[in-house]
Protein backbone atom coordinates (compact mmCIF):
# COMPACT_ATOMS: atom_id res chain seq x y z
CA UNK A 1 0.00 0.00 0.00
CA UNK A 2 2.68 2.40 0.19
CA UNK A 3 3.29 2.75 -3.36
CA UNK A 4 -0.39 4.17 -3.49
CA UNK A 5 -0.24 6.34 -0.63
CA UNK A 6 3.00 7.97 -2.33
CA UNK A 7 0.94 8.32 -5.67
CA UNK A 8 -1.65 10.56 -3.42
CA UNK A 9 0.79 13.04 -1.71
CA UNK A 10 0.48 16.43 -3.99
CA UNK A 11 3.52 17.05 -5.08
CA UNK A 12 3.81 14.14 -7.33
CA UNK A 13 0.10 14.73 -8.18
CA UNK A 14 1.79 17.94 -9.14
CA UNK A 15 4.62 16.47 -11.22
CA UNK A 16 1.81 13.90 -13.10
CA UNK A 17 -0.58 16.33 -14.12
CA UNK A 18 2.42 18.69 -15.44
CA UNK A 19 2.17 21.73 -13.22
CA UNK A 20 5.83 21.38 -12.09
CA UNK A 21 8.44 19.31 -12.90
CA UNK A 22 10.46 16.51 -10.90
CA UNK A 23 13.23 19.19 -9.95
CA UNK A 24 11.43 21.55 -8.99
CA UNK A 25 9.53 19.37 -6.50
CA UNK A 26 12.72 18.04 -5.14
CA UNK A 27 13.93 22.30 -5.10
CA UNK A 28 10.50 22.82 -2.87
CA UNK A 29 10.94 19.71 -0.57
CA UNK A 30 14.55 20.98 0.48
CA UNK A 31 12.93 24.06 0.94
CA UNK A 32 10.32 22.82 3.37
CA UNK A 33 12.81 21.00 5.21
CA UNK A 34 14.87 24.29 5.91
CA UNK A 35 11.96 26.12 7.15
CA UNK A 36 10.49 23.41 9.33
CA UNK A 37 14.01 23.33 11.18
CA UNK A 38 13.31 23.39 14.66
CA UNK A 39 9.81 23.74 14.13
CA UNK A 40 7.29 22.34 16.58
CA UNK A 41 5.44 20.01 14.78
CA UNK A 42 2.38 20.65 17.01
CA UNK A 43 2.19 24.26 16.11
CA UNK A 44 -0.27 23.73 13.14
CA UNK A 45 -0.19 27.48 11.70
CA UNK A 46 3.48 27.06 10.71
CA UNK A 47 2.77 23.32 9.41
CA UNK A 48 -0.27 24.72 7.33
CA UNK A 49 2.12 28.27 6.41
CA UNK A 50 5.23 25.37 5.34
CA UNK A 51 3.01 23.21 3.32
CA UNK A 52 4.25 21.70 0.23
CA UNK A 53 1.82 23.54 -1.71
CA UNK A 54 2.28 27.13 -0.16
CA UNK A 55 5.76 26.94 -0.75
CA UNK A 56 5.36 25.70 -4.00
CA UNK A 57 3.48 29.11 -4.56
CA UNK A 58 6.12 30.33 -2.64
CA UNK A 59 8.85 29.88 -5.11
CA UNK A 60 6.60 30.57 -7.92
CA UNK A 61 6.21 27.30 -9.58
CA UNK A 62 2.23 27.46 -9.09
CA UNK A 63 -0.35 29.85 -8.50
CA UNK A 64 -3.40 29.59 -5.85
CA UNK A 65 -5.54 28.14 -8.27
CA UNK A 66 -3.24 25.45 -9.39
CA UNK A 67 -2.99 24.85 -5.96
CA UNK A 68 -6.82 24.32 -5.70
CA UNK A 69 -6.59 22.01 -8.73
CA UNK A 70 -3.73 19.68 -7.35
CA UNK A 71 -5.52 19.52 -3.88
CA UNK A 72 -9.00 18.52 -5.67
CA UNK A 73 -7.10 15.58 -7.57
CA UNK A 74 -5.52 14.60 -4.53
CA UNK A 75 -8.75 14.28 -2.90
CA UNK A 76 -10.32 12.39 -5.23
CA UNK A 77 -7.28 9.85 -5.79
CA UNK A 78 -7.53 9.47 -1.88
CA UNK A 79 -10.92 8.37 -1.80
CA UNK A 80 -10.26 5.88 -4.28
CA UNK A 81 -7.19 4.36 -2.27
CA UNK A 82 -9.13 4.15 0.49
CA UNK A 83 -11.64 1.62 -1.79
CA UNK A 84 -8.60 -0.06 -2.42
CA UNK A 85 -7.60 -0.34 1.54
CA UNK A 86 -11.20 -2.20 2.10
CA UNK A 87 -10.55 -4.76 0.14
CA UNK A 88 -7.47 -4.97 1.32
CA UNK A 89 -8.14 -8.34 3.04
CA UNK A 90 -10.00 -10.11 0.22
CA UNK A 91 -7.07 -9.64 -2.10
CA UNK A 92 -4.70 -10.60 0.07
CA UNK A 93 -6.61 -14.14 -0.08
CA UNK A 94 -5.43 -15.16 -3.48
CA UNK A 95 -6.33 -14.49 -6.83
CA UNK A 96 -9.50 -16.84 -6.63
CA UNK A 97 -10.42 -14.26 -3.87
CA UNK A 98 -9.31 -11.67 -5.81
CA UNK A 99 -11.16 -12.73 -9.75
CA UNK A 100 -14.36 -13.59 -7.54
CA UNK A 101 -14.16 -9.72 -6.07
CA UNK A 102 -13.30 -8.25 -9.47
CA UNK A 103 -15.82 -10.34 -11.32
CA UNK A 104 -18.84 -9.05 -9.49
CA UNK A 105 -17.95 -5.66 -9.25
CA UNK A 106 -17.30 -5.60 -12.88
CA UNK A 107 -19.96 -7.45 -14.43
CA UNK A 108 -23.12 -5.56 -11.95
CA UNK A 109 -21.90 -2.46 -14.56
CA UNK A 110 -21.04 -3.78 -17.63
CA UNK A 111 -23.69 -6.33 -17.80
CA UNK A 112 -26.52 -3.68 -18.01
CA UNK A 113 -27.30 -2.04 -21.36
CA UNK A 114 -29.90 0.91 -20.53
CA UNK A 115 -32.57 1.49 -23.30
CA UNK A 116 -33.29 5.25 -23.80
CA UNK A 117 -34.11 8.00 -23.14
CA UNK A 118 -31.45 7.57 -20.56
CA UNK A 119 -30.60 10.47 -18.27
CA UNK A 120 -26.32 10.44 -16.89
CA UNK A 121 -25.28 12.18 -14.02
CA UNK A 122 -22.36 14.30 -14.78
CA UNK A 123 -20.93 12.93 -11.39
CA UNK A 124 -21.58 8.88 -11.95
CA UNK A 125 -18.53 8.70 -13.87
CA UNK A 126 -16.36 5.06 -14.49
CA UNK A 127 -13.15 7.29 -14.51
CA UNK A 128 -12.20 11.04 -14.89
CA UNK A 129 -9.37 13.49 -14.87
CA UNK A 130 -9.06 16.79 -13.38
CA UNK A 131 -12.78 17.50 -12.17
CA UNK A 132 -14.68 17.67 -8.81
CA UNK A 133 -18.58 16.61 -7.69
CA UNK A 134 -19.71 20.05 -5.76
CA UNK A 135 -23.22 19.97 -3.96
CA UNK A 136 -25.89 21.17 -6.42
CA UNK A 137 -28.27 23.78 -6.14
CA UNK A 138 -30.68 22.54 -9.09
CA UNK A 139 -33.97 21.02 -9.08
CA UNK A 140 -33.50 17.40 -7.40
CA UNK A 141 -30.40 18.45 -5.35
CA UNK A 142 -27.30 15.57 -5.36
CA UNK A 143 -24.08 16.53 -7.30
CA UNK A 144 -22.47 18.70 -10.20
CA UNK A 145 -19.00 17.88 -11.73
CA UNK A 146 -17.26 21.44 -11.92
CA UNK A 147 -13.70 22.74 -11.43
CA UNK A 148 -13.51 22.19 -15.41
CA UNK A 149 -10.62 23.04 -16.87
CA UNK A 150 -9.40 22.32 -20.63
CA UNK A 151 -8.06 18.81 -21.22
CA UNK A 152 -9.60 17.37 -18.29
CA UNK A 153 -12.25 14.46 -19.34
CA UNK A 154 -14.88 12.40 -17.67
CA UNK A 155 -15.81 8.34 -19.39
CA UNK A 156 -18.75 6.52 -18.78
CA UNK A 157 -18.03 3.39 -19.91
CA UNK A 158 -19.82 1.62 -17.42
CA UNK A 159 -23.22 3.13 -18.24
CA UNK A 160 -24.16 1.48 -21.72
CA UNK A 161 -27.00 2.09 -23.91
CA UNK A 162 -28.58 0.17 -27.28
CA UNK A 163 -29.20 3.06 -29.89
CA UNK A 164 -32.31 1.22 -31.65
CA UNK A 165 -31.97 2.29 -34.87
CA UNK A 166 -29.05 4.37 -36.86
CA UNK A 167 -30.49 8.08 -37.33
CA UNK A 168 -30.21 11.58 -35.42
CA UNK A 169 -30.58 11.26 -31.48
CA UNK A 170 -30.83 14.74 -29.04
CA UNK A 171 -28.73 15.00 -26.06
CA UNK A 172 -29.67 17.39 -23.54
CA UNK A 173 -26.92 19.05 -21.40
CA UNK A 174 -27.94 20.92 -17.85
CA UNK A 175 -25.05 23.52 -17.64
CA UNK A 176 -24.37 26.27 -15.30
CA UNK A 177 -22.08 28.93 -16.13
CA UNK A 178 -21.38 32.60 -15.19
CA UNK A 179 -19.75 33.95 -18.14
CA UNK A 180 -19.89 31.40 -20.71
CA UNK A 181 -17.06 30.59 -23.24
CA UNK A 182 -16.58 27.12 -22.02
CA UNK A 183 -16.67 24.51 -24.43
CA UNK A 184 -16.57 20.30 -24.46
CA UNK A 185 -16.48 17.58 -26.99
CA UNK A 186 -19.08 14.25 -26.66
CA UNK A 187 -17.52 11.32 -27.58
CA UNK A 188 -17.74 7.38 -27.56
CA UNK A 189 -16.35 6.16 -24.09
CA UNK A 190 -12.74 5.22 -25.69
CA UNK A 191 -12.41 8.51 -27.94
CA UNK A 192 -13.34 6.51 -31.56
CA UNK A 193 -15.97 8.55 -32.67
CA UNK A 194 -16.36 12.40 -31.98
CA UNK A 195 -20.12 13.17 -31.90
CA UNK A 196 -20.13 17.21 -31.18
CA UNK A 197 -18.99 20.15 -29.72
CA UNK A 198 -20.97 21.95 -27.76
CA UNK A 199 -20.36 25.76 -26.37
CA UNK A 200 -21.61 26.75 -23.08
CA UNK A 201 -23.77 30.07 -23.04
CA UNK A 202 -23.73 32.17 -20.16
CA UNK A 203 -26.25 31.42 -17.64
CA UNK A 204 -26.02 34.00 -15.19
CA UNK A 205 -24.56 32.26 -12.84
CA UNK A 206 -22.39 28.83 -11.67
CA UNK A 207 -25.70 27.21 -10.43
CA UNK A 208 -28.39 29.11 -12.80
CA UNK A 209 -29.09 25.75 -14.71
CA UNK A 210 -30.49 25.50 -18.13
CA UNK A 211 -31.09 23.00 -20.61
CA UNK A 212 -28.84 23.05 -23.85
CA UNK A 213 -30.13 20.93 -26.81
CA UNK A 214 -27.92 19.22 -29.37
CA UNK A 215 -28.72 16.55 -32.52
CA UNK A 216 -26.08 13.95 -33.19
CA UNK A 217 -25.83 11.30 -35.21
CA UNK A 218 -25.35 7.32 -33.70
CA UNK A 219 -25.41 4.32 -35.55
CA UNK A 220 -27.84 1.29 -34.30
CA UNK A 221 -26.22 -0.56 -31.77
CA UNK A 222 -24.45 0.07 -27.65
CA UNK A 223 -22.81 2.77 -27.27
CA UNK A 224 -20.82 4.63 -23.90
CA UNK A 225 -19.78 8.20 -23.96
CA UNK A 226 -17.14 10.44 -22.53
CA UNK A 227 -16.67 14.39 -22.27
CA UNK A 228 -14.16 16.37 -22.84
CA UNK A 229 -13.18 19.96 -21.64
CA UNK A 230 -12.39 21.90 -25.04
CA UNK A 231 -12.11 25.80 -23.64
CA UNK A 232 -12.66 26.56 -20.18
CA UNK A 233 -14.02 29.72 -20.49
CA UNK A 234 -15.24 31.42 -17.49
CA UNK A 235 -15.36 28.03 -15.64
CA UNK A 236 -18.89 25.84 -16.21
CA UNK A 237 -20.51 23.08 -14.54
CA UNK A 238 -22.63 19.98 -15.89
CA UNK A 239 -25.26 18.15 -13.60
CA UNK A 240 -26.54 15.84 -16.27
CA UNK A 241 -27.04 15.01 -19.80
CA UNK A 242 -29.82 13.20 -21.35
CA UNK A 243 -29.73 11.01 -24.77
CA UNK A 244 -33.19 10.34 -26.62
CA UNK A 245 -34.23 9.08 -29.67
CA UNK A 246 -35.33 11.42 -32.36
CA UNK A 247 -35.70 8.99 -35.55
CA UNK A 248 -34.40 8.83 -39.37
CA UNK A 249 -32.88 12.45 -40.78
CA UNK A 250 -34.76 13.78 -43.69
CA UNK A 251 -35.05 13.08 -46.51
CA UNK A 252 -36.20 9.50 -45.29
CA UNK A 253 -37.58 6.95 -48.14
CA UNK A 254 -40.05 4.33 -46.60
CA UNK A 255 -40.89 0.92 -48.17
CA UNK A 256 -44.51 -0.16 -47.99
CA UNK A 257 -43.82 -3.51 -47.68
CA UNK A 258 -41.31 -2.27 -44.51
CA UNK A 259 -44.47 -2.44 -42.03
CA UNK A 260 -44.63 -3.11 -38.17
CA UNK A 261 -48.22 -3.98 -38.45
CA UNK A 262 -50.95 -3.84 -41.43
CA UNK A 263 -54.33 -5.37 -41.58
CA UNK A 264 -55.48 -7.11 -45.01
CA UNK A 265 -52.87 -6.27 -47.27
CA UNK A 266 -50.66 -8.37 -49.46
CA UNK A 267 -47.00 -8.19 -51.12
CA UNK A 268 -45.79 -8.59 -54.64
CA UNK A 269 -42.42 -8.58 -56.24
CA UNK A 270 -42.32 -5.35 -57.97
CA UNK A 271 -41.39 -4.04 -61.75
CA UNK A 272 -40.44 -0.80 -60.39
CA UNK A 273 -36.89 0.67 -60.52
CA UNK A 274 -34.88 -0.82 -57.64
CA UNK A 275 -36.31 -3.82 -57.21
CA UNK A 276 -38.24 -5.53 -54.33
CA UNK A 277 -41.46 -5.55 -53.17
CA UNK A 278 -44.68 -3.77 -53.24
CA UNK A 279 -47.79 -3.92 -51.22
CA UNK A 280 -50.93 -3.89 -52.67
CA UNK A 281 -54.44 -5.74 -52.55
CA UNK A 282 -55.89 -2.96 -50.89
CA UNK A 283 -59.60 -2.99 -49.82
CA UNK A 284 -61.68 -0.18 -47.79
CA UNK A 285 -60.06 0.21 -44.41
CA UNK A 286 -57.18 -2.18 -44.87
CA UNK A 287 -53.89 -0.53 -43.05
CA UNK A 288 -50.33 -0.03 -42.79
CA UNK A 289 -48.28 0.93 -39.73
CA UNK A 290 -44.79 2.02 -39.57
CA UNK A 291 -44.30 2.06 -35.75
CA UNK A 292 -40.50 0.93 -35.87
CA UNK A 293 -39.54 3.76 -38.34
CA UNK A 294 -39.35 6.82 -36.35
CA UNK A 295 -39.02 9.92 -38.55
CA UNK A 296 -37.57 12.96 -37.19
CA UNK A 297 -38.81 15.97 -38.08
CA UNK A 298 -35.78 18.70 -37.15
CA UNK A 299 -38.76 21.80 -37.32
CA UNK A 300 -42.57 23.01 -37.50
CA UNK A 301 -43.20 23.38 -40.63
CA UNK A 302 -44.11 22.82 -44.60
CA UNK A 303 -42.79 19.06 -45.80
CA UNK A 304 -43.31 17.08 -49.31
CA UNK A 305 -44.92 13.79 -48.87
CA UNK A 306 -44.14 11.79 -52.41
CA UNK A 307 -46.08 8.47 -52.72
CA UNK A 308 -45.36 5.73 -55.20
CA UNK A 309 -48.04 4.75 -56.71
CA UNK A 310 -49.68 2.03 -59.41
CA UNK A 311 -53.27 0.87 -60.69
CA UNK A 312 -54.60 0.16 -63.69
CA UNK A 313 -57.99 2.11 -63.51
CA UNK A 314 -57.54 4.68 -60.40
CA UNK A 315 -59.98 5.78 -58.15
CA UNK A 316 -58.44 4.92 -55.18
CA UNK A 317 -57.80 6.49 -52.54
CA UNK A 318 -55.95 6.37 -48.71
CA UNK A 319 -55.65 8.70 -45.40
CA UNK A 320 -51.98 9.51 -44.46
CA UNK A 321 -51.81 9.91 -40.82
CA UNK A 322 -49.34 9.25 -37.52
CA UNK A 323 -49.70 5.61 -36.76
CA UNK A 324 -51.65 6.13 -33.80
CA UNK A 325 -54.03 8.48 -35.76
CA UNK A 326 -53.95 11.68 -33.46
CA UNK A 327 -53.13 13.45 -36.76
CA UNK A 328 -54.53 12.66 -40.23
CA UNK A 329 -53.10 14.88 -43.00
CA UNK A 330 -54.52 14.65 -45.86
CA UNK A 331 -56.40 12.69 -48.20
CA UNK A 332 -54.29 11.12 -51.59
CA UNK A 333 -56.05 9.98 -54.50
CA UNK A 334 -54.41 7.85 -56.62
CA UNK A 335 -54.38 8.40 -60.25
CA UNK A 336 -54.86 5.86 -63.71
CA UNK A 337 -51.28 4.96 -64.43
CA UNK A 338 -52.16 2.64 -67.39
CA UNK A 339 -51.34 -0.80 -65.05
CA UNK A 340 -50.72 -2.39 -62.03
CA UNK A 341 -46.91 -1.88 -62.25
CA UNK A 342 -47.22 1.53 -64.05
CA UNK A 343 -45.32 3.83 -61.77
CA UNK A 344 -46.05 7.49 -61.27
CA UNK A 345 -45.10 10.04 -57.65
CA UNK A 346 -48.02 11.73 -56.47
CA UNK A 347 -46.88 14.56 -54.29
CA UNK A 348 -48.53 16.25 -51.20
CA UNK A 349 -47.33 18.59 -48.85
CA UNK A 350 -48.80 19.11 -45.11
CA UNK A 351 -47.72 20.55 -41.55
CA UNK A 352 -45.61 18.63 -39.50
CA UNK A 353 -44.51 19.65 -36.14
CA UNK A 354 -41.16 19.50 -35.10
CA UNK A 355 -40.08 15.98 -33.52
CA UNK A 356 -40.16 12.18 -33.90
CA UNK A 357 -43.20 10.65 -36.01
CA UNK A 358 -44.22 7.63 -36.66
CA UNK A 359 -46.59 7.00 -39.70
CA UNK A 360 -49.65 5.26 -41.09
CA UNK A 361 -52.05 4.81 -43.91
CA UNK A 362 -55.51 3.70 -44.05
CA UNK A 363 -57.18 2.71 -47.13
CA UNK A 364 -60.50 4.88 -48.11
CA UNK A 365 -61.74 3.34 -51.28
CA UNK A 366 -60.43 0.60 -52.91
CA UNK A 367 -61.24 2.17 -56.68
CA UNK A 368 -62.18 -0.13 -59.76
CA UNK A 369 -59.20 -2.13 -60.27
CA UNK A 370 -57.17 -1.42 -56.93
CA UNK A 371 -53.65 0.02 -56.56
CA UNK A 372 -50.34 -0.93 -55.29
CA UNK A 373 -47.69 0.80 -53.23
CA UNK A 374 -43.63 0.60 -53.87
CA UNK A 375 -42.68 3.19 -50.90
CA UNK A 376 -42.85 7.21 -49.79
CA UNK A 377 -40.62 9.53 -48.87
CA UNK A 378 -40.27 12.73 -46.39
CA UNK A 379 -38.40 15.74 -47.19
CA UNK A 380 -38.72 19.29 -46.59
CA UNK A 381 -41.17 21.50 -49.02
CA UNK A 382 -39.29 23.67 -51.05
CA UNK A 383 -40.35 27.48 -49.88
CA UNK A 384 -42.50 29.43 -51.67
CA UNK A 385 -44.40 32.52 -50.73
CA UNK A 386 -47.76 30.62 -51.66
CA UNK A 387 -47.01 27.40 -49.91
CA UNK A 388 -46.15 29.72 -46.61
CA UNK A 389 -48.91 31.41 -46.39
CA UNK A 390 -51.45 28.72 -46.77
CA UNK A 391 -49.39 26.43 -44.52
CA UNK A 392 -49.62 29.33 -41.57
CA UNK A 393 -53.49 29.72 -42.40
CA UNK A 394 -55.00 25.61 -42.20
CA UNK A 395 -51.90 24.65 -39.73
CA UNK A 396 -54.57 25.16 -36.57
CA UNK A 397 -56.81 22.79 -38.54
CA UNK A 398 -54.51 20.45 -40.02
CA UNK A 399 -53.73 19.54 -36.07
CA UNK A 400 -57.19 20.28 -34.46
CA UNK A 401 -59.79 22.84 -34.75
CA UNK A 402 -59.88 23.82 -31.21
CA UNK A 403 -57.75 26.12 -29.80
CA UNK A 404 -55.89 24.02 -27.08
CA UNK A 405 -54.21 22.05 -29.33
CA UNK A 406 -53.71 24.50 -32.62
CA UNK A 407 -50.19 26.23 -32.55
CA UNK A 408 -49.64 29.81 -31.32
CA UNK A 409 -48.70 31.84 -33.88
CA UNK A 410 -45.34 33.28 -34.23
CA UNK A 411 -43.90 36.11 -32.11
CA UNK A 412 -43.38 39.51 -33.69
CA UNK A 413 -41.42 42.30 -33.24
CA UNK A 414 -44.87 44.32 -32.77
CA UNK A 415 -48.51 44.19 -33.58
CA UNK A 416 -48.05 44.80 -37.10
CA UNK A 417 -45.72 42.45 -37.91
CA UNK A 418 -45.70 38.59 -38.08
CA UNK A 419 -42.18 37.99 -37.56
CA UNK A 420 -39.77 38.07 -34.70
CA UNK A 421 -37.18 41.82 -34.84
CA UNK A 422 -35.85 42.18 -38.10
CA UNK A 423 -36.91 39.45 -39.78
CA UNK A 424 -38.07 39.61 -43.50
CA UNK A 425 -40.60 36.49 -43.92
CA UNK A 426 -43.29 35.00 -42.95
CA UNK A 427 -44.24 32.62 -39.65
CA UNK A 428 -42.82 29.27 -41.35
CA UNK A 429 -40.54 27.02 -40.51
CA UNK A 430 -38.99 27.66 -44.07
CA UNK A 431 -38.17 31.25 -43.46
CA UNK A 432 -34.96 32.61 -45.46
CA UNK A 433 -32.55 32.97 -42.49
CA UNK A 434 -30.66 36.76 -42.84
CA UNK A 435 -27.77 36.32 -40.22
CA UNK A 436 -26.45 38.16 -37.69
CA UNK A 437 -22.70 39.48 -37.40
CA UNK A 438 -21.95 39.02 -33.43
CA UNK A 439 -18.42 40.58 -32.67
CA UNK A 440 -19.13 41.38 -28.71
CA UNK A 441 -19.73 37.90 -27.83
CA UNK A 442 -23.39 38.24 -26.84
CA UNK A 443 -26.53 38.55 -28.78
CA UNK A 444 -29.82 41.18 -27.47
CA UNK A 445 -33.79 39.87 -28.65
CA UNK A 446 -36.58 41.78 -28.41
CA UNK A 447 -40.03 40.16 -29.53
CA UNK A 448 -44.07 40.97 -28.66
CA UNK A 449 -46.02 38.07 -27.20
CA UNK A 450 -48.48 36.42 -29.50
CA UNK A 451 -51.91 37.27 -29.33
CA UNK A 452 -53.31 34.77 -32.11
CA UNK A 453 -53.06 30.86 -32.67
CA UNK A 454 -52.60 29.51 -35.75
CA UNK A 455 -56.35 28.85 -36.56
CA UNK A 456 -57.02 32.22 -35.51
CA UNK A 457 -58.75 31.34 -32.12
CA UNK A 458 -57.21 33.99 -29.46
CA UNK A 459 -54.27 33.32 -27.42
CA UNK A 460 -55.03 34.51 -24.17
CA UNK A 461 -51.73 35.22 -21.75
CA UNK A 462 -52.46 33.16 -19.17
CA UNK A 463 -52.31 30.27 -21.92
CA UNK A 464 -49.05 31.58 -23.35
CA UNK A 465 -46.11 28.97 -21.89
CA UNK A 466 -42.72 30.50 -22.85
CA UNK A 467 -40.24 31.15 -25.79
CA UNK A 468 -37.48 28.50 -27.26
CA UNK A 469 -34.39 30.41 -28.92
CA UNK A 470 -32.09 28.56 -31.06
CA UNK A 471 -29.13 29.45 -32.64
CA UNK A 472 -25.80 28.02 -35.01
CA UNK A 473 -22.86 29.32 -36.70
CA UNK A 474 -24.29 30.36 -40.37
CA UNK A 475 -23.17 27.15 -42.72
CA UNK A 476 -23.59 25.06 -39.51
CA UNK A 477 -26.02 22.31 -39.63
CA UNK A 478 -27.11 21.84 -35.29
CA UNK A 479 -28.72 24.25 -33.78
CA UNK A 480 -28.19 24.78 -30.35
CA UNK A 481 -31.46 25.14 -28.14
CA UNK A 482 -32.15 27.78 -25.26
CA UNK A 483 -35.42 27.49 -23.36
CA UNK A 484 -34.64 27.89 -19.63
CA UNK A 485 -34.90 31.32 -18.00
CA UNK A 486 -37.42 32.39 -21.13
CA UNK A 487 -41.04 32.72 -19.50
CA UNK A 488 -44.27 33.66 -20.99
CA UNK A 489 -44.15 37.13 -19.36
CA UNK A 490 -40.27 37.60 -21.19
CA UNK A 491 -40.23 40.25 -24.25
CA UNK A 492 -36.81 40.08 -24.14
CA UNK A 493 -33.50 37.82 -23.60
CA UNK A 494 -29.58 38.54 -23.50
CA UNK A 495 -27.64 35.60 -24.83
CA UNK A 496 -24.18 35.49 -24.14
CA UNK A 497 -21.24 33.25 -24.37
CA UNK A 498 -20.79 33.29 -28.08
CA UNK A 499 -17.52 33.53 -30.28
CA UNK A 500 -17.70 35.88 -32.85
CA UNK A 501 -19.08 35.11 -35.98
CA UNK A 502 -21.89 35.53 -38.16
CA UNK A 503 -24.98 33.52 -36.55
CA UNK A 504 -28.89 33.08 -37.14
CA UNK A 505 -30.84 32.97 -34.77
CA UNK A 506 -34.57 31.49 -34.52
CA UNK A 507 -37.56 31.89 -31.77
CA UNK A 508 -40.68 30.24 -31.50
CA UNK A 509 -43.66 30.52 -28.94
CA UNK A 510 -45.18 27.64 -27.40
CA UNK A 511 -48.44 26.79 -25.07
CA UNK A 512 -49.07 25.55 -21.98
CA UNK A 513 -49.75 22.25 -23.48
CA UNK A 514 -46.37 22.14 -25.31
CA UNK A 515 -48.05 23.45 -28.70
CA UNK A 516 -45.50 25.33 -30.60
CA UNK A 517 -45.62 27.75 -33.15
CA UNK A 518 -43.10 27.83 -36.44
CA UNK A 519 -39.57 28.49 -35.87
CA UNK A 520 -38.99 31.97 -37.34
CA UNK A 521 -35.67 34.22 -38.32
CA UNK A 522 -34.60 36.73 -35.76
CA UNK A 523 -32.45 39.33 -35.32
CA UNK A 524 -29.59 40.35 -32.83
CA UNK A 525 -30.28 44.15 -32.00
Amino acid sequence: MAKNIKATRLGDILVEKGLIDSQQLGLAIAEQKRLRLNVDPNDKAVMEATSIGEVLIKLGYINHQQLKRGLGWQMSLRRMTFAMALFAPLMSLGTGAAAQVTTSSSSSKSSVTNTLPLTIQAEGYTSMFGIQAEATQDVGGGLNVGYIHDGDWMSYSDTQFTAPMTGNYKVTYRVASNGGGGSFALHEADKSVQHDVVNVPNTGGSQKWVDVERTISLKAGVHSLGITALTRGSGYNINWFKVELKGLPLPATIQAEDYSAMSGVQTELTSDTGGGLNVGYFHENDWLSYTDKIIDVPTTGTYKITFRVASQSGGGSFAFHEADGSVQYGTVTVPKTGGAQKWVDVEQVVNLKAGSHKFGLTTLTRGTNGFNLNWFKIEAAAATSSSKSSTSSSAGAVQSSTSSSAPVTSVSSSSSSSAPASATTSSSAVSTAIPSEITRGEAFFKWTAPAARANGNLLNAEDLGGYEIRYKLAGDTKYTYVSSGIGPWDNSFVLSGLTNGSYVFEIAAYDKNGIYSDFVNIRSL
